[in-house]
């Protein structure tokens, strides 16, 4: 302990309160309270600080409408509770099969204070470990690097081994320009649609905010102008849940239908000049003498939000002001500096108009991996695994495809890994893509060196589908043809084999290297990964193929034939010891469409897979030549 170290902690004990924890968690908030969560359910010692007097408390304000534009798919006409949390947008992850949102709304947009709500019971629940009140003003780093110093209302200190920030973005943008004084910020602009009675308002920027904005207020002005430097993205276009909402773009129709309403597009910067005139307010650009927009009763700032570094104002790298996000590694770990972790939507830097991270159905899950990630590296916690018979994998992968809801929000970041010894496979789920270097460390293999034999499953949209000026309802969208499931354009399952250590992946990238085979599985309307030809031949071919194993599907009396005639049996006869009499049976693949069992004889009914494809070729090979292709 350097000498300044041991004066701060001096000064702690003699005029302030101070505690001892392993993790300190700022912000109680969806994010802090999923970390939270896994913590406590691994006993880790940890706590969490909380400015407000609730959880959430950042949704007690915002949205300003009162209404969140996250999904409430409260009935998917499945029971499946994993398929269910697919198109449940707000609830947490937890054991608990009854702690979920939907109760709490029966909204498709539900209102904000629901979620509040939702978050409070979800820490008392769990019994939370959350400290409220508490406002961390200054995190400081010891100067071994051995823990941090948590300042908190000035009056109290917090000493931590890490230290997980989950504090949202709640900084609104700043608008440098001469005339800023005359913006009123988003979080001031008056909330009353009266107030806006045959007014003139120019709204500052074309995202969720400032058309929450104008839909709020459109219907009782003379007009509402937004300009933005880049054009509107639509997330029905772009499949992207952070671009303007459906919910929110009644004004489009105005603006198109010729009623005064505009959407325009210039810069927002030092280059443009507000000045009241006569009480009104006009945009100049360049041209000083003549006004470019005009005039405006009231100009609202909607440009967004930031990451608050204030509080790490003095680590290295940290607390850059008008940042969006702060600067992470693919472990969620500061990249400047060590112990400092993020959790919750301040996460988004990593996948970023890719992928969930920044909603509560994406970055539950980060914060999930981010624990396990944890626990793997600093507690010999291993990473959980599934155990999967070889003879049983192909209807195993397949019910997981079906199921899986963190790689199905997380699309292309989160993945499932497959590793094969031996007769048996293991599945370690939601791994980062970009921790897939790390393989050896997440679960744990004592020889950091050895080579795997694994498979990644990850989700993803077919390439340049999702864009801006792409038309997304284009009759070709569909492809369903198994040998060119490469083409497809909705979400769609991906496998990579590996046979060695995959390489780091770049910040930011989504593309994965390193790979010896590749294969699609086509898309499909429902997400239904399990029909015959598009998927289950597709998947046991491939399989069978890379491992070299017959994963054909047999019935019972075949396989009592193959018993008698050869000594290796094909692996789905190898649920029990063939002999001569002996029934054997079939593992059952579980069907998301009923809640019953269906063993796979009775999905193939009384044919044989053998008879109708023989050997595995990719689709892709069969592109040039359809004459070789199976049937």
């Amino acid at each position: 302990m350097s000498y300044l170290d041991s004066l701060v902690f001096l000064w702690g004990f003699i005029f302030h309160g101070v505690s001892a924890w392993e993790y300190c968690i700022i912000g109680a908030g969806p994010g802090g309270l999923q970390v939270a969560y896994y913590l406590h359910k691994m006993s880790l010692n940890y706590v969490v600080l909380e400015r407000g007097e609730v959880p959430g408390s950042f949704f007690q304000k915002f949205p300003r409408r009162r209404t969140l534009i996250s999904i409430n798919k409260r009935n998917t006409g499945e029971t499946n509770t994993e398929f269910n949390m697919r198109h449940d947008w707000n609830s947490l992850l937890s054991d608990d099969p009854n702690m979920v949102f939907g109760p709490y709304s029966k909204d498709l947009f539900p209102p904000a204070d629901a979620l509040v709500k939702y978050l409070g019971d979800f820490s008392n629940r769990f019994n939370l470990n959350i400290h409220y009140e508490k406002h961390v003003v200054e995190v400081i780093q010891s100067y071994n690097q051995t823990y941090f110093t948590l300042f908190v209302n000035d009056e109290e200190l917090y000493i931590c081994d890490r230290v997980i920030a989950s504090t949202g973005i709640p900084v609104l943008t700043d608008v440098v320009s001469e005339g800023a004084k005359f913006i009123t910020p988003y979080d001031k602009a008056p909330h009353d649609p009266e107030f806006y009675e045959n007014k003139k308002v120019l709204i500052l920027g074309k995202g969720n905010s400032g058309f929450e904005t104008a839909d709020l207020i459109y219907g009782r002005t003379a007009y509402v102008h937004m300009i933005s430097r880049s054009q509107i993205k639509l997330s029905w276009a772009t499949h992207y849940v952070g671009d303007l909402r459906g919910i929110n773009n009644n004004l489009l129709d105005t603006y198109q239908l010729k009623s005064l309403d505009a959407v325009i597009e210039c810069e927002i910067n030092e280059e443009m000049l507000i000045r009241k005139t006569d009480g009104q307010y006009y945009l100049y650009y360049h041209d000083e003498s003549r006004p470019a927009f005009g005039p405006y009763d009231i100009i609202i700032n909607c440009m967004g939000f930031n990451y608050d570094g204030v509080p790490f104002r003095n680590l290295t790298g940290e607390g850059r002001r008008g940042q969006k996000y702060p600067d992470m590694d693919w472990d969620f770990q500061s990249k400047h500096v060590p112990n400092l972790f993020y959790a919750g939507t301040i996460t988004h830097g990593l996948d970023k108009r890719v992928s969930s991270g920044g909603f509560i159905h994406g970055f539950r899950y980060s914060a999930r991996s981010l624990t396990r990630i944890l626990g793997a590296l600093n507690h010999n916690i291993r990473w959980p695994r599934t155990e999967i018979p070889l003879r049983s994998i192909v209807s195993g992968m397949l019910r997981r495809l079906n199921e899986m809801n963190g790689p199905y929000q997380m699309f292309y970041i989160l993945t499932d890994v497959y590793v094969k010894e031996g007769d048996v496979v293991h599945l370690y789920t939601d791994i980062p893509h970009g921790m897939l270097h790390r393989i050896h460390e997440l679960i744990m293999k004592e020889d950091k060196t050895s080579a795997l034999d694994m498979l990644v499953v990850r989700l993803e949209y077919g390439e340049g589908f999702s864009k801006v000026g792409s038309d997304p309802f284009r009759a070709s969208r569909v492809q369903l043809d198994p040998f060119l499931a490469h083409t497809c354009n909705f979400i769609h399952p991906v496998v990579y084999r590996y046979t060695r250590t995959p390489p780091v992946v770049p910040l930011k990238q989504t593309k994965i290297y390193g790979f010896t085979e590749k294969i699609h599985l086509s898309e499909d309307l429902h997400t239904d990964f399990a029909t015959l030809n598009n998927h289950l031949y597709v998947l046991k071919n491939f399989l069978g193929s890379v491992w070299n194993v017959n994963l054909d599907f047999y019935t019972t009396e075949t396989c009592q034939i193959f018993s008698l005639l050869q000594k290796d049996l094909p692996q789905s006869c190898q649920l029990h010891v063939p002999v001569r009499g002996a029934k054997v049976e079939t593992r059952p693949l579980k069907s998301r469409i009923t809640p019953e069992f269906r063993t796979l004889n009775e999905i193939l009914g009384t044919q044989e897979p053998a008879t109708l494809v023989s050997g595995y070729q990719s689709p892709q090979s069969c592109i040039s030549s359809l004459s070789s292709c199976p049937p």
